[in-house]
């Protein structure tokens, strides 16, 4: 090639830098190579992920600290009831009994969300039922007391024994109201055996408190046999503890969905 075109390789003429053939024999000269053009390279394309937002952290930490602080209630609480229950039927201990009950009660209901939704409906349930019971044996004693006032007054005839045989079937009926809501309390909670264990209870309970009014009414110290069904709810009340504790409920649970702000 010189330097002011190109050499036709045939016959040796010179021709433009632009041409393609040769203008004295016509032969093809080497093809001019297209402009190469620079294409841009794409940027490899990555994926947009958002940062882990604090407040989902924040969200799941409160989560998880909830559900232990429930899970230690519901332990705690079902001991008391278990130490309340076992010592309630003592005559000289039974008020300290009947409050570590409350307290145990207490703090089961408090924690009764993280153990499902059938538990939670069972306690809610109970405590309706405790409030009919009590309601019962409140109503049976005011028209007890009333009845008395008026049929015999102050001065006049002895009250006969009999006139309270009323007030103790209803006194029998609040117990036996009573005595579904504990079977209630944490029936969820309970194996078979556990079940088994409450509706014996109950069914004591019954037994027991009837025996106490109209058969047994004058025996001395006949209330221990009260005994019998509250190391029954007793015992129940510890399986369902057990149960907690190695680990069998509640079941594994993943915290709440949120929506991240934006």
């Amino acid at each position: 090639m010189s330097l002011s075109g190109i050499a036709c390789p045939k016959c040796g003429t010179n021709n433009p830098a632009t041409a393609r053939y040769c203008s004295m024999c016509g032969n093809l000269l080497a093809p001019v190579p297209p402009a190469q053009t620079v294409t841009p390279s794409l940027m490899p394309s990555v994926p947009v992920t958002t940062a882990p937002s604090a407040y989902y952290g924040y969200v799941a930490s409160y989560y998880e600290t909830a559900r232990a602080t429930a899970i230690d209630r519901t332990k705690n609480g079902l001991m008391l009831l278990v130490i309340g229950l076992v010592i309630s039927w003592i005559p000289t201990v039974g008020a300290v009994g009947v409050f570590l009950e409350l307290s145990g009660a207490i703090l089961v209901i408090l924690g009764r969300h993280t153990f499902g939704p059938d538990h939670a409906r069972n306690v809610l349930l109970s405590i309706i039922i405790f409030v009919i019971a009590v309601a019962v044996v409140v109503a049976a004693a005011i028209f007890t007391l009333l009845s008395e006032l008026l049929l015999f007054p102050p001065g006049g005839p002895l009250v006969p024994a009999s006139f309270f045989g009323g007030f103790l079937v209803a006194l029998l009926i609040g117990i036996a109201i009573f005595g579904f809501a504990e079977v209630l309390f944490t029936y969820a909670l309970q194996t078979s055996s556990g079940r088994i264990l409450l509706w014996c209870g109950y069914a004591s309970t019954i037994s027991t408190s009837s025996l106490t009014f109209f058969v047994l009414n004058n025996v001395p110290n006949v209330s221990v046999i009260s005994i019998i069904p509250a190391l029954m709810y007793g015992y129940a009340y510890y399986l369902a503890r057990e149960r907690i504790v190695h680990g069998e409920m509640p079941a594994p649970s993943a915290p709440p969905q949120v929506q991240l702000p934006h």
